[in-house]
């Protein structure tokens, strides 16, 4: 049973949602890759892992050009930045490790036992880079940035405006969260819409 996250007052909260999305999709990644037995097909895990490669990428990316480039003095933002990378390489192992199987239509036990080597590895880094955003980022944008800029940027974290679906961030996040947090949530939205009547 999911639990509330206790604190949602600022804009800025949101990350916790975001955050609790992103740490739902990596365990549905290890749970499909710990099911995967010899002789069948990778198909399944493709497609959860490459959901987490795209939601976590463009979360980071979104990140780095909104939130922690508004901090230009502020170390535990650099170092934010410097985790996004490394959490990129992680993924990029596990990618390469796909590449090595195209050719193979069946799962063999050595690369079952690889690929979920490397999602928990990944997994253990993501969730460490989310805590340490929330214990030194967070509170950071909290002091510094007024409401009006964390609701922009809480808007550019939960809608892509690249995308044919500019919502699907926004519906993905929600999946994950219990009512209470899903009402916030849709209340936070609506202010997008109320501030700048073209974002929702």
């Amino acid at each position: 049973m999911t639990t509330d996250i206790p604190t949602l007052e600022s804009p800025i909260d949101v990350m916790y949602l975001i955050h609790k999305a992103l740490r739902a999709e990596a365990a549905r990644v290890e749970m499909v890759v710990g099911q995967l037995e010899e002789g069948s097909s990778l198909h399944p895990f493709k497609q959860a892992f490459y959901g987490w490669v795209v939601a976590l990428g463009h979360h980071a990316a979104v990140e780095d050009t909104c939130m922690t480039a508004l901090l230009p003095d502020s170390p535990p933002a650099r170092e934010n930045e410097a985790a996004h990378r490394r959490l990129e390489e992680r993924l990029e192992d596990i990618q390469k490790c796909l590449q090595e199987e195209i050719g193979r239509t069946l799962l063999i036990a050595r690369t079952q036992r690889h690929l979920y080597g490397s999602v928990v590895r990944a997994q253990i880094a993501q969730d460490d880079h989310l805590e340490e955003e929330e214990a030194f980022v967070l509170p950071l944008i909290r002091q510094r940035l007024g409401e009006a800029q964390q609701l922009e940027m809480a808007r550019r974290l939960l809608l892509d405006q690249d995308a044919e679906d500019t919502r699907w961030i926004l519906d993905w996040v929600a999946q994950a969260l219990t009512p209470t947090e899903q009402q916030w949530l849709a209340g936070l939205a609506a202010r997008f819409s109320e501030a700048c009547p073209r974002a929702g």
